[in-house]
Parts: structure tokens; sequence; C-alpha cells
């Protein structure tokens, strides 16, 4: 007796809806793998952000806590902030709303900021100007390099560089307190009328070729005394501000 198989297969119809379940699968795997691309992008770029930043201010602020330290055997005590042009370093300067500010204190000290040092083993005067200049990039000079170099590179991606000095404008009253903060452009008046600078307020907006996810295409950050507006549709942005009280200034005019 002669036995017939039965041959089976996938019928045309249940082709398509495994091809088409298939597809589902893969198109949900693929945009998986970009989000948590992208998230990674985005957790390294705020992570770069934050130890750049944190460094950047931790050496500014340091370096600022020793504006006007004034050591007897160097001479004359050193001015705080210095809002005029000396040996060659550019003064403060207000950058206006949307430009960058620039910060130049003086103090009695062994190295500038870019690790030069005094002549001689004794400390001496040191004038550190700090600005930003057209490639975004934070720059540090100081006055002992012979010659005066252009500076060096602290920090890349610096969108806005913003200061602030706080004054003690009642100085009768024997009380050191900053009751006042003012641009560079208002120093010398200030000045004039025997105000000091008991504190400095820094900020500082940085850019990060990560884009971040869910942001809408501008947004405004409000910097001291500035507001910057970006797009950040494919850059991140981090803000960093700080207020450095300053510890040598002359008690025998409070």
């Amino acid at each position: 007796m002669k036995m017939h198989r039965r041959e089976a297969g996938f019928s045309l119809v249940e082709l398509m809806v495994a091809m088409a379940l298939g597809l589902l699968i893969t198109g949900a795997a693929l945009s998986l793998f970009t989000t948590n691309q992208r998230v990674f992008q985005l957790q390294q770029g705020e992570s770069e952000l934050q130890e750049q930043g944190y460094l950047a201010m931790r050496f500014i602020v340091e370096d600022v806590r020793m504006a006007g330290f004034h050591d007897l055997s160097v001479g004359g005590a050193p001015d705080p902030v210095i809002n005029a042009t000396s040996p060659s370093i550019p003064g403060a300067s207000d950058g206006g709303t949307d430009g960058n500010d620039r910060l130049t204190i003086s103090y009695h000290g062994f190295r500038d900021c870019e690790g030069n040092p005094a002549a001689a083993t004794n400390r001496s005067e040191i004038v550190n100007t700090y600005w930003v200049d057209d490639d975004k990039k934070l720059k540090c000079r100081g006055n002992k390099a012979v010659p005066l170099t252009s500076g060096v590179t602290l920090l890349v991606g610096v969108e806005s560089f913003q200061v602030l000095y706080g004054l003690d404008t009642t100085p009768d009253d024997q009380i050191a307190f900053a009751s006042q903060y003012v641009p560079a452009d208002e120093l010398s008046s200030h000045f004039a009328n025997d105000h000091l600078v008991l504190a400095v307020k820094v900020a500082m907006l940085l850019e990060n070729d990560a884009p971040a996810l869910g942001s809408g295409p501008e947004k405004t950050f409000y910097l001291l005394d500035a507001s910057k507006d970006v797009d950040t549709t494919q850059t991140l942005y981090q803000q960093f501000s700080t207020t450095v009280t300053l510890r040598n200034y002359p008690w025998s005019r409070i």
C-alpha cells in the first residue's frame, strides 16, 4: 500500500506577519540603542562640564583669595583689584550686557597664574588677569614671564564670563560688609570715595557638544548682571557661580 506524505509549511500571510514582528522588534532595539547612546553622551558631557568648571572655578577662587596680600618686605600694599593697565597687564573691565568681563588682581607672592616665578627668592608683586578670548577660551596671564606671554588657556568652551565686585560703601561704620556689587566700569568712582572691595562674584557659562535630551531650541541664562541666549538643540550648557570673600584688605581703613 502506497503512503502519501503531507508536506506543511508557512503560508504567505504567516511569513508577512513574522517579518512585520521582526521589523518592529528590530526598530525597538535600534531606538533603545540610540536612546542609550544619547544618554551616555549626555552623562559624559555633563561630567566633563562639571569637572572642568569646578577645577577652573577652584583655580580662580584660590587666586582671588590672595588678592591684596601685603608682604612688608616687598614695599607698599598692592591693590586687590586693578582697574587700570599695570605692567602691560590690562586692568579689570566690564564687557557689557552680552560681552565677557575681565578680572585683574594683585598681591605679593612667589609665582603668577602661569607658574612663572618671581625674579628673586622672596615675594614680589604679582598681577594676574583672567579673560575669555575670541575662541571661547578662558585664559590667564601673569606679569612674571620674561618676555610677557599671551597667557595660558585654563578652559575651553566658555560662552560667558562675568564678574561683580562687592564694595563696602559705608566705610565709616567700622564694619566690613559688602553692601553693593558693581561691575568693573564703576570701580573708579567708588575708589575715589574710599570704598573697599571686600568680595568678588564670578559666574561662567560653559558649553559641550553633547545634546541635552528633551531641551528646547532656545534658553536664556542669567549670569550676575548679564544674560545669554543660547541654542540648546545640539549643545549642552552648564552654569557656575561663586562668591569669594577677600581676606587681605587694609583693616586700618575699616
